[in-house]
């Protein structure tokens, strides 16, 4: 039987399970509290609870030729992902080894290119804590790969977006924006992508060791971002400010996105994996969010979308 565990299973975890479902995996999903575990009660998944904080962490059972997908974020201090180094202890005590592990990484591991083309060839050199975590965790994959039989992709993934991830608290209050003029650039990739992407990276590739940068393709900004879910879902446009009062009134958070520019280059992803993005530009996947909330059908509008596929 074929065998995957996603590990910290949450909205792309379902997405990506209920894929795998319909290529006949068994699929164990790993969450971290009881309250997780009874959102995943619709999904025909086994599910696990498992704190990777914890040093006594046992993972479940891993069948020789499986699959992981790790989707857990790196914690939250520091500038090491103390989880992935927790993830990796407990999978030394494993008899069986999967056949490949896929890591969701972070463009942000990037150094800022001033607006240029960043390809998986591009300079790592992170600016901020967010990106050093997750490159961390890539280099203890990789480290860990050193010493054991098992595959690695890592998949550098810029904004994600779906229905359940759209800024509409932030519109509605009013937050300001950067004016369009200056804003720098940023890149995403829809929810339902990233899945399809996650499982290519899995089954299309037989490089021992495999990095992907995930993207539409489409670089924007997050000006244009917030503008265009405001004008989806008729909602006011939030004002725009300069950049000096950005740097007096936008969250830290905010002013560390903004403080960089890059255009995310897929087409590694696309020609390797063979990924044929159904998303390719915010406006086509902004249409999909709002045909998902007027079903407002939350659980089972994740077979609904796999089935149209």
């Amino acid at each position: 039987m074929l065998n995957a565990i996603i590990i910290g299973c949450g909205d792309i975890g379902i997405r990506v399970g209920l894929r795998l479902q319909q290529q006949r995996y068994q699929v164990t999903a790993v969450v971290r509290s009881i309250e997780s575990a009874t959102n995943l009660e619709s999904f025909a998944f086994n599910t696990v609870i498992l704190d990777l904080d914890q040093s006594s962490a046992t993972l479940p059972s891993i069948p020789s030729g499986g699959l992981i997908f790790y989707f857990a974020p790196p914690t939250e201090d520091g500038e090491q992902d103390l989880r992935m180094k927790s993830f990796l202890g407990a999978l030394k005590s494993k008899s069986a080894n999967p056949v490949r592990i896929v890591y969701i990484s972070t463009t942000a591991v990037y150094a800022d290119s001033k607006g240029a083309w960043i390809n998986e060839q591009a300079a790592i050199q992170p600016s901020n804590l967010r990106g050093k975590r997750r490159l961390d965790a890539e280099q203890q994959l990789i480290e860990f790969q050193r010493q054991h039989p098992v595959n690695i992709s890592i998949l550098r993934v810029s904004g994600i977006y779906s229905a359940n991830r759209l800024p509409f608290r932030q519109i509605k209050a009013r937050q300001a924006i950067l004016q369009l003029e200056i804003a720098p650039y940023s890149n995403r990739i829809h929810a339902d992508d990233l899945a399809k992407v996650c499982i290519a990276a899995a089954l299309n590739t037989h490089k021992p060791t495999a990095t992907f940068n995930v993207s539409d393709g489409n670089p924007g900004s997050i000006s244009q971002y917030f503008k265009e879910v405001a004008l989806t879902f008729n909602l006011q446009p939030p004002p725009e400010i300069s950049w000096e009062d950005a740097q007096k009134t936008l969250s830290p958070g905010m002013l560390s996105y903004l403080r960089e520019s890059k255009r995310i280059d897929n087409r590694l992803m696309k020609h390797e994996l063979g990924v044929a993005i159904s998303y390719p530009t915010l406006t086509l996947g902004l249409k999909q969010c709002a045909a998902e909330l007027k079903q407002k059908q939350p659980n089972t509008a994740y077979r609904t979308k796999i089935n149209r596929k």
